[in-house]
């Protein structure tokens, strides 16, 4: 897959907004560049503050869960 912002393959996804979800591919320079330079893509930065941390403490919990669920099967079994 090719990054949304140049020829290069992408190596991650950047998130455009996170609620609804919304994502493009991009490559490591741009997925950097992105956050270094915001003014430069203000449409690839769609996000109200706050939301990203949300998304990812979210997202933390989730994993937490599902992992310790795992163990707790593995020892009921």
């Amino acid at each position: 897959m090719k990054c949304h912002l140049c020829s290069r393959t992408a190596t991650e996804k950047h998130h455009i907004s996170y609620y609804p979800e919304v994502t493009i591919a991009v490559c490591a320079f741009h997925g950097d560049e992105i956050h270094r330079r915001p003014s430069k893509y203000p449409m690839l930065l769609q996000y109200p503050k706050g939301d990203s941390a949300q998304w990812y403490s979210q997202e933390h919990r989730i994993s937490k869960f599902l992992r310790s669920m795992g163990r707790h099967r593995r020892g009921k079994r």
